[in-house]
C-alpha cells in the first residue's frame, strides 16, 4: 500500500517560505542592479564634428580632425597644422579628438572645468586610439576635486599629464586637486615609481620594487594612481603590470602585462579600444573598476579594480591628456560619455 505523506499547516508555511527565498534574493539582486544602472547623463561628446557641443570642454593643444579653421571655440582648432604621422584626414567628418599627432615631444589635453555631481558615483566610457608610431607615451583620463580650478594638467611623459615629475633637472607638479588618474600606458612608465612619481607614498601604495628602478618599464599596461597635490602623492593603486621579465632595451629591463590584448594598434582601423571607468563611493574611500572592449568579439573585459583611500569628492572635474617623447604614436579619442548614478 502506497504511503501518503501528510503535512501540517506549519510545515506547509515553512515550505512556502523556503520556496520564496530564492525569488526574494533574486528580486533584491535585481533591484540592486537596477539601482546601480540607473544613471543621469552629465556629459556626452562624440568629437566627430567640427566643434564641441559642451561649452565647458576646453582644449590644451588638442584639435578636432573634422574642424576646418584654426582658432576655434574653446581653443579647439583644426588639426591641419598637427599632421605628422598617419593622422586622420584634416577637415573630414566624422572626425576625432586628436590629442597628439606623431611628432616627437608633443602634448595635448582636454579639460572640463565645470564641477559635476558625484555623490552616488561616476561611470565614464570612451573610445581611444593609439597607433602609427613606436608606441609612446599613452593616454590618461583623470578626475580632480570639483573645487579645483582646472586650467592645466600635471607633468607629461611617463606621468601622462596626471602625476608629478622630477628627473633630468626638470621638476613639475602633478595635477592640481588630483583624485584619480587612469593611465592607458603603451610605453610603460606610468606604472613605475620613477621620475619622482609616488613621492611620499606609504608602503602598500608604491610600485613593485622592479618598477622603482629608473631604467625599467612595463609596456602595454593599465594603471590607476590616486590622490595627490604638487610633488606629493599620486600613489600607484593598481596596475596590470607583472613581475615577469620579458626583455631588455638599451637602457634597462622590460616587464610583462596581464592584458590579453594590446592597448594600441598599427593603423587607425585596428586601434580602437572602448574603455569604461566606474567609481563608486564606499564610506571613506571609493571602489574603482576598469573594463576594456578590445574589439575582438569578446565584449567588455574587467582588467583592473582598486580602492581609492580617500572619499569621493562631492563634485568632480575631469580631462584627458597624452604625450609623445623620443618615441611616438597618434592619440585619438571619440564618443565620450560621463554619467552619475542616481
Amino acid at each position: 500500500m502506497k504511503r501518503i505523506a501528510k503535512f501540517g499547516a506549519g510545515s506547509m508555511m515553512l515550505a512556502a517560505a523556503l520556496a520564496a527565498l530564492p525569488a526574494a534574493a533574486g528580486a533584491e539582486a535585481a533591484d540592486a542592479k537596477a539601482k546601480e544602472e540607473a544613471k543621469d547623463l552629465l556629459v556626452t561628446e562624440s568629437f566627430t564634428g567640427d566643434a564641441v557641443t559642451d561649452p565647458d570642454l576646453h582644449s590644451l593643444n588638442a584639435c578636432l580632425t573634422a574642424a576646418t579653421v584654426l582658432g576655434g571655440a574653446n581653443d579647439f582648432d583644426s588639426c591641419s597644422d598637427q599632421a605628422v604621422g598617419p593622422v586622420p584626414e584634416s577637415g573630414k567628418a566624422p572626425g576625432y579628438l586628436q590629442l597628439t599627432d606623431g611628432e616627437n615631444y608633443d602634448t595635448g589635453a582636454v579639460i572640463h572645468n565645470e564641477a559635476l555631481p558625484s555623490e552616488n558615483g561616476i561611470e565614464v566610457t570612451f573610445a581611444q586610439y593609439q597607433y602609427g608610431g613606436s608606441a609612446a607615451d599613452g593616454i590618461a583620463f583623470f578626475l580632480v576635486d570639483g573645487d579645483t580650478d582646472l586650467t592645466e594638467t600635471g607633468a607629461y611623459g611617463g606621468s601622462l599629464g596626471y602625476a608629478q615629475f622630477n628627473a633630468d633637472g626638470h621638476v613639475n607638479d602633478g595635477i592640481d586637486g588630483g583624485y584619480l588618474g587612469l593611465g592607458l600606458d603603451v610605453y610603460g612608465n606610468f606604472s613605475g615609481d620613477t621620475e619622482g612619481r609616488g613621492n611620499g607614498c606609504p608602503e602598500g601604495r608604491q610600485a613593485p620594487a622592479h618598477l622603482r628602478i629608473e631604467t625599467n618599464k612595463a609596456p602595454n599596461n593599465v594603471a590607476l594612481r590616486g590622490p595627490g597635490q604638487g610633488h606629493e602623492g599620486y600613489c600607484l593603486l593598481a596596475t596590470t603590470a607583472t613581475d615577469e621579465h620579458v626583455g631588455t632595451y638599451p637602457d634597462g629591463d622590460i616587464y610583462g602585462s596581464n592584458l590579453a590584448e594590446s592597448l594600441g594598434g598599427t593603423t587607425l582601423d585596428d586601434a580602437k579600444r572602448l574603455v569604461k571607468l566606474k567609481v563608486l563611493p564606499e564610506g571613506d574611500h571609493a571602489n574603482v573598476t576598469v573594463d576594456i572592449d578590445f574589439q575582438d568579439g569578446d565584449g567588455w573585459v574587467r582588467v583592473l579594480k582598486a580602492e581609492v583611500p580617500e572619499a569621493l569628492p562631492e563634485t568632480f572635474k575631469f580631462g584627458f591628456a597624452s604625450s609623445t617623447g623620443g618615441k611616438t604614436d597618434v592619440h585619438l579619442i571619440r564618443h565620450l560619455r560621463v554619467e552619475t548614478f542616481q
